[in-house]
């Protein structure tokens, strides 16, 4: 995706839709000092740790009898959560989030599947050397809990756990001028994806080096489990009620890999994009769309037609990747 200009008018969106704020500090509320009641034998404390949590269960069902346009009844559902613990104390900060959803699906012809699979842990440590601008250090850990399938066929794995597992660790800028926005550019970033299903791997799944075989398709040497690179980083997030009750919550992730072997790659970009739009109802119900797009160069994604009756696979390139989750839930706050 050689569109680096995109990356700049991603940034001037996100600092205009903050508002274009003062370069000032603003401290949470739940940062204040608390006093302890007089008693001569304690001092008075501060609250630097903040934790919080956000759970969702969405819903969908639909249920068909004698229909004649044909059709089947489903069931599926999808659990959300998202756990903060963050740390502030002077210029000092820890920034921690561990999200974690999987979901499923059932119908009477193609039983129960998986539609939504992942977990992943995220860190910032940061120092404050002028106003709302941090030098930064990010870890970012994002994988699955279970086995994917070439479905139809459930006999072929496509992922497992931590194949893949993408590591992010970068160090670099962040700028946070208020507490709903934040940009954060690393020069120095490392990716590193796992795959450490040894079938997967041979394979040359998810971008790591296949085995090399002989012309009998004997295996001479295993496929890499991990395939890393260097570049650039942007992070950009978004958190904020837009409208009464409506909640937007984004995260742009773009990777750039400048010391690819394939020069001509070395302008690929990355995208991990994932929002979410959460409407409330009431303190217990809402409705929730969950949005995710990824774009990687070193994926290919087949291409199939269908031939008569049967689908047939004819060819393989990246392409960008889209999932969509919209239903009604019940919410619940930490």
């Amino acid at each position: 995706m050689k569109k680096l200009l995109s990356i700049f008018l991603v940034l001037f969106g996100l600092y205009s839709f903050a508002g274009n704020p003062p370069f000032t500090m603003t401290i949470p509320d739940d940062f204040a000092v608390q006093v302890v009641p007089s008693d001569s034998s304690k001092a008075d404390t501060i609250k630097y740790w903040k934790f919080s949590s956000k759970n969702i269960l969405n819903f969908s069902q639909m249920s068909l009898t004698n229909w004649a346009e044909g059709g089947e009844s489903a069931i599926s559902g999808v659990a959300y959560s998202n756990i903060k613990w963050n740390y502030l104390k002077n210029s000092f900060k820890f920034e921690n989030f561990l999200m974690a959803s999987y979901g499923i699906t059932w119908n009477k012809d193609q039983g129960t599947r998986k539609t939504e699979d992942r977990f992943e842990y995220g860190g910032l440590l940061g120092y404050e050397i002028v106003n709302d601008l941090f030098y930064s250090f990010v870890i970012n850990l994002k994988s699955q809990f279970a086995n994917g399938y070439k479905y139809p066929n459930d006999s072929v794995i496509v992922s497992s756990t931590l194949s893949p597992a993408n590591l992010y660790l970068s160090l670099g800028l962040q700028y946070k001028p208020v507490e709903y926005a934040s940009i954060f550019l690393s020069p120095a970033s490392g990716k590193f994806v796992f795959v450490m299903n040894q079938e997967l791997a041979d394979k040359g799944a998810f971008g790591v080096q296949p085995a090399i075989r002989d012309t009998a398709g004997n295996i001479l040497l295993p496929g890499r489990n991990v395939a890393p690179s260097f570049g650039v980083n942007l992070l950009l997030t978004y958190n904020r009620d837009i409208l009464k009750n409506v909640n937007f919550d984004t995260r742009i992730n773009i990777h750039n890999n400048y010391m690819d072997d394939n020069i001509s790659n070395r302008w690929n970009m990355d995208v991990d994009w994932e929002s979410a739009l959460s409407f409330k109802i009431n303190s217990y119900l809402s409705s929730n769309l969950f949005m995710r797009l990824l774009y990687d160069d070193d994926i290919p994604i087949p291409t199939y037609e269908k031939i008569g009756d049967t689908k047939v696979e004819v060819g393989k390139g990246p392409k960008v990747q889209f999932k969509e989750n919209f239903g009604i839930g019940i919410t619940f706050k930490v």
